[in-house]
């Protein structure tokens, strides 16, 4: 009954404050809406299984008042029920469920103040971040208090506290910590050189009901960080250390977590690189110990690799693993325009190697070893050919460890991908882009291709058909297609097909996603 009243009183707030909002003096109101539904059937050759009731439906409703600093607002999301591959530790897919944020807040002369539902990130995140992330399912923001001040242009300060959330409520487990950022550089007036130092505590107190070898009520966590850049150089360290939460999550692991994270870069003269070095030991921390799938992590831990956007590149994406040690080069070059190798718009060539090791126990002898979990070298080439033609040329060699307890050389896939991307504008509204991709393996299921075909009608209008077929093993074609149209604030698209199962990455953090076979309807509307 207390929920139902505060989601109406919200509701009625919200409403009030958008009438007041009309008078631009009395600030202003905005709002978004998405929605993702999907009509499912059953694929035998897919592997797909439809769901009772045939439906999945994703819905999310924001909005946002904004006056002279201050604002209000909040975020309803209504699952009827959650589309396949959401969620799968609430129970059965058919479980509906809705859930709602509030919040409100002050951001001014140096302040920022929130309370209710918050996100927050303490530097790359390793030790604390709360967000949001539709794509993966991810919403685990902290409802409670956030207070932060900045001196001048040099000195930030943070400090937060509330409870973390379940995927459908807030537990009672409770995280606090604080946060500072320190420019030497600002404070000092250096012009050429850029020298920033920051550091972060945090504690997560959850009540221990039943004792067991190493679970303590309080998870006590720090990180050190700093940061060099001079003349298109820099370099920035992280450190994170923090005490032992044995849990299902890390099978009840009672060693000390610590991450170590090293980046040095160069851009200038039409040159971009940077390298990254990253050793991880029982790095994850859920909100609730007895949780254990990645949307109620309340840090962030993505793989450092390259985050391929080509379907075939991305069967078999790395994630980050509780005991690692690798890192990855990334390089770019721009050819100038007028030159001839840039042509008459430049050209863009980009190189990325990555490559990770971690500490296996062997199947059999129960040995600890040190083994390659996944290495990946990636070449691009864009360019344009005139002013109407442009052609991308992709390369990626991997090798993916898909079972790192065995000692079988067939635990190892290596595959080759080659993908050609090309785009040709018969005018500045439209434009026929086809994609050619092929995929050679001796191991999984072998070898794959793929096209894709799209058409658009800019800035309305998008067509496109997609068809992956696996003719080295199942013989299956993946055929989809998807119609598109924009129009001011609204964007609806139309999505159907077979897809199948694989995972889905966003920002280096990926989910499975079962097979199926169904017709999608999204929309999204901004007011």
């Amino acid at each position: 009954m207390l929920k139902r009243f505060t989601l109406a009183a919200g509701l009625l707030a919200l409403t009030a404050a958008a009438a007041f909002a009309q008078n631009e003096d009395r600030g202003s109101f905005s709002a978004g809406l998405e929605t993702n539904t999907t009509y499912y059937f059953n694929d035998e050759k897919a592997g797909a299984i439809a769901p009772d009731g045939r439906m999945g439906s994703n819905n999310y409703l924001k909005m946002d008042y904004t006056w002279r600093g201050f604002y209000a607002g909040m975020q309803l999301e209504s699952y009827l029920p959650p589309l396949l591959g959401y969620f799968s530790a609430i129970g059965s897919q058919a479980d509906m469920f809705t859930r709602y944020d509030i919040y409100a807040g002050y951001s001014g002369n140096g302040w920022d103040v929130r309370l209710g539902s918050l996100y927050e990130q303490f530097g790359s995140g390793l030790l604390f971040r709360t967000y949001e992330d539709r794509t993966l399912g991810i919403n685990n923001a902290l409802q409670g208090v956030k207070v932060g001040y900045t001196f001048g242009d040099f000195l930030t300060v943070k400090a937060i506290y509330g409870r973390t959330r379940d995927v459908q409520e807030y537990t009672g487990v409770f995280v606090s910590g604080a946060d500072l950022s320190l420019s030497i550089s600002r404070a000092a007036r250096w012009e050429n050189f850029d020298w920033t130092v920051e550091g972060s505590v945090l504690d997560k107190y959850e009540a221990v009901e039943v004792e067991l070898p190493g679970v303590k009520p309080h998870t006590l966590g720090y990180s050190a960080r700093t940061s060099l850049g001079y003349a298109g150089f820099h370099l920035s360290g992280e450190y994170m250390s923090r005490s032992s939460d044995p849990g299902m999550y890390n099978y009840m692991d009672t060693t000390r977590s610590q991450a170590i994270q090293v980046d040095f870069g160069y851009t200038g003269n039409g040159f971009g690189g940077l390298v990254t070095f990253r050793k991880l030991h029982n790095p994850f921390l859920q909100g609730s110990r007895s949780n254990n799938e990645m949307y109620t992590y309340i840090n962030y831990v993505p793989a450092l690799t390259q985050q391929h956007t080509y379907s075939l590149a991305t069967l078999n994406p790395y994630t980050s693993q509780t005991d690692e040690i690798g890192g990855q080069a990334d390089l770019y070059y721009n050819f100038r325009r007028g030159t001839a190798m840039g042509g008459k718009k430049g050209m863009k060539v980009h190189a990325n190697f990555s490559t990770y090791y971690g500490d296996v126990a062997d199947m059999m002898s129960g040995e600890t070893r040190n083994k390659l979990l996944f290495r990946d070298l990636t070449v691009d080439i864009e360019r344009w050919f005139g002013s109407d033609f442009k052609l991308i040329l992709f390369y990626s060699w991997q090798t993916y460890n898909h079972a790192p307890a065995s000692d079988d050389p067939a635990s190892m896939w290596k595959s080759h991908t080659v993908v050609a991307d090309m785009t040709y504008k018969f005018d500045r509204k439209n434009s026929l882009r086809l994609e050619l991709q092929h995929l050679y393996t001796r191991e999984d299921h072998k070898n794959w291709a793929a096209a894709l075909l799209e058409y658009s009608f800019a800035p309305r209008w998008s067509v496109s058909l997609q068809d992956m077929w696996n003719y080295g093993d199942t013989k299956t074609h993946y055929i989809n297609g998807s119609v598109s149209y924009s129009y001011s604030k609204v964007r609806a698209a139309l999505n159907f097909g077979r897809f199948k199962e694989g995972y889905l990455c966003s920002g280096g953090v990926c989910r499975l996603t079962p097979a199926y076979t169904g017709v999608n309807l999204s929309l999204i509307v901004a007011l």
